[in-house]
């Protein structure tokens, strides 16, 4: 049960939701963490309430399961309107919405995974989302429900309480819902670039529609409202002239060029309607051969007026006109600040000298256009402007990536690699908490954007088995649904983990909000990143050793809001130790400094006793750490009813 360690939901939920009587029942309801996976053979537990926590603005999953002993047809599953019983405010129903979990067919594990796999193939993986609130029941077959909340903007803090209906012809039950609604907004504004490549074609192929008529366009706007939905913020977009990508292009009589940027502006148009281009990536414009270790730049297809033909033409023929073209367009449009373009994809070692050539005849041509790439070797200083190195050489090679950030913007990818135990993934096989780590690593490494390569790559069945060239999913985190895109539960954690990453940058920004009001004399000590990083290095300590411990997860989020609420609050709470929260002492002596500042005529006591406070707010306090250790601090800011507090604790050895 998620927030199982909060005590004011859970004793919500054990007071006032209904106990189950085994004995009496027709079927069995009960609740999981999402990070867990629910199987066909999954038993009952005893816990009966979903119980979640979010901000307004935020979406929040849980997810529940249903067993029968027997068939049972038409199974729905209602949720009511959830009411704060403080205030009575509302969130209607309309904004809990129910899916199915549907099984996958998992007939290859994830590579050198062994050790942590969720379980050994084959087997059914439950992964795809499915929009239905009605379910048969199969005799001694577990199914899996997926609920998500989304919590309105605006919405006031509080808990609010609602239920949700499980009934048949046979019987109903009720599955309780505590929703506790934080003090703060999770802002509309994304501090976190993320793409996910998508395959045009694969829109057109699988919902067997014409490519760029009109049914395409309205299908391809739900792909994109889904993007937006999870909050991607940058899209790729084919645009070498062809038939087949969004710029088309004419060699007239005499040899000159014309092109029609009108495709490009529409499907430009369609994702900023959706957020998805606070970047604009541009498709590559060649490949590498691994042979030779060159990069060979893509050929390009124009309308030839003289021949009435469409012709493919060399790049010594089309690249300087259609990129000048290009450039010309974005910044007619007030777009070019926003785009970047990829030279060739996963450049490693050999490659290097030839990828510079092709650089640099990119950027003499447009030098105003920022250049990406997904990257496997470092030599890229003076070419690349965002570096997208693979997750598991960054940490490898990190000397020689952190030698070079004043070069460049820097995210990191993932696809088909790393796999093994040790670096996280987003494989349908592995534990939800290598899904949900994802986006926390940003924070951690100060990488601002993330790239992968599979939104929609579905290969021969999209519902059948993934797969075995790749770990298993890797080439989509959706599923063509018959009215657009179905979503997955390792993109609902997805989503979760960017929504984390923002939990982050609002504390940071929280912080450095407070810090800017305060005296500078009496501030120095407070680093406005200094308590996310360490909230962040609970999660991430390194990158070989990212949790899998689901409730660890959550209890670390919950730390990340109270934080907010503490710094942004009616009552605030700051404060800075050092060394920092997490750390080892050594003998010698053991000593801790720190400092706070809290809202003036707050009292503060730490561990149970009462400190000083300067008129202003500020305190301060020495301590000598306990030999024996561990040492936790418990900081405690009271003003009138109003109580906020923060703990740091410290191994001694």
């Amino acid at each position: 049960m998620k927030h199982c360690y909060l005590s004011i939901l859970t004793s919500l939920a054990l007071a006032f939701g209904p106990h189950i009587d085994a004995r009496a029942q027709t079927f069995d309801v009960w609740t999981l963490d999402v990070h867990s996976k629910i199987f066909a053979d999954s038993q009952p537990t005893e816990t009966n309430a979903i119980a979640i926590a979010a901000a307004s603005n935020e979406y929040e999953p849980a997810q529940f399961a249903l067993r029968s002993s027997v068939d049972q047809a038409d199974t729905s599953i209602v949720p009511s309107d959830l009411t704060c019983e403080a205030t009575n405010q509302k969130i209607n129903a309309s904004n809990v919405r129910i899916r199915r979990v549907g099984m996958l067919p998992v007939t290859k594990n994830t590579p050198n995974a062994e050790e942590i796999v969720v379980r050994k193939v084959p087997c059914d993986f439950p992964d795809i989302l499915y929009d239905e609130n009605v379910v048969s029941l199969k005799a001694n077959e577990t199914v899996g429900i997926w609920v998500t909340v989304f919590v309105p903007k605006g919405t006031p803090a509080g808990i609010y309480v609602g239920k949700i209906a499980v009934k048949n012809a046979n019987v109903e039950k009720e599955l309780p819902i505590y929703l506790e609604v934080f003090p703060f907004e999770l802002p509309d504004a994304r501090n976190l670039y993320m793409t996910n490549w998508w395959s045009p074609g694969n829109i057109a192929s699988y919902h067997k529609i014409e490519f760029l008529s009109e049914e395409y366009w309205t299908m391809l706007e739900k792909y994109f409202k889904d993007m937006g939905d999870y909050r991607q913020n940058v899209i790729l977009v084919p645009w070498t002239p062809s038939p087949g990508h969004f710029v088309r292009g004419v060699r007239k009589e005499d040899g000159s060029f014309e092109f029609d940027f009108s495709l490009f502006e529409r499907i430009l148009q369609l994702a900023e309607k959706y957020g998805l281009t606070d970047r604009i990536e541009l498709s590559h414009m060649g490949g590498i051969n691994r042979s030779s270790h060159s990069v060979d730049f893509h050929a390009a297809s124009f309308y030839d007026e003289k021949t009435k033909e469409q012709v493919s033409l060399p790049v010594d023929e089309w690249l300087e006109p259609s990129l000048k073209a290009l450039c010309d367009y974005l910044k007619k449009t007030g777009r070019l600040e926003r785009a970047m373009i990829h030279v060739a994809d996963e450049p490693y070692l050999p490659d290097i000298e030839s990828w510079r050539v092709a650089s640099k005849r990119i950027r003499d041509i447009a030098p105003e256009l920022k250049q990406i790439d997904a990257i496997e070797t470092m030599n890229f200083s003076d070419r690349l402007d965002v570096w997208v190195p693979k997750l598991s050489h960054f940490d490898r090679w990190r000397q020689g990536f952190d030698a070079r950030r004043g070069d460049g913007e820097f995210w990191y990818y993932i696809c088909c690699h790393p796999v093994g135990p040790h670096y996280p993934n987003r494989f349908m096989d592995l534990p939800g908490a290598r899904v949900r780590v994802l986006h926390w690593i940003n924070y951690s490494e100060d990488l601002v954007g993330y790239l992968h390569w599979g939104y929609n790559y579905w290969q021969g069945d999209a519902f059948g088995a993934p797969t075995e060239t790749y770990g298993p999913g890797d080439t989509h985190i959706v599923y063509p649904g018959p009215n657009g895109p179905l979503d997955s539960i390792r993109w609902e954690l997805e989503r979760e983990s960017v929504e984390d990453y923002e939990y982050l940058k609002l504390l940071e920004n929280s912080v450095a909000q407070y810090k800017s009001e305060l005296d500078p004399e009496k501030a120095w000590a407070i680093d406005p990143k200094s308590r996310a990083m360490e909230l962040a290095r609970k999660i991430v300590p390194d990158l070989v050793h990212t949790t899998m411990d689901a409730e660890l997860i959550q209890k670390t989020r919950m730390e990340v809001a109270r934080e907010i609420e503490a710094a942004s609050g009616d009552l605030r709470l700051v404060v800075q130790t050092f060394p920092e929260d997490g750390k080892t002492i050594y003998s010698g002596p053991n000593l801790v400094e720190l400092y706070g500042v809290t809202t003036p005529g707050a009292t503060v006591t730490i561990n149970g006793d009462a400190v000083e406070v300067a008129d202003d707010g500020f305190f301060k306090r020495l301590f000598y750490a306990d030999p024996k250790g561990p040492m936790n601090v418990v900081v405690q800011a009271t003003l009138g009813e109003k109580t906020v507090q923060t703990t740091r604790s410290f191994s001694i050895e």
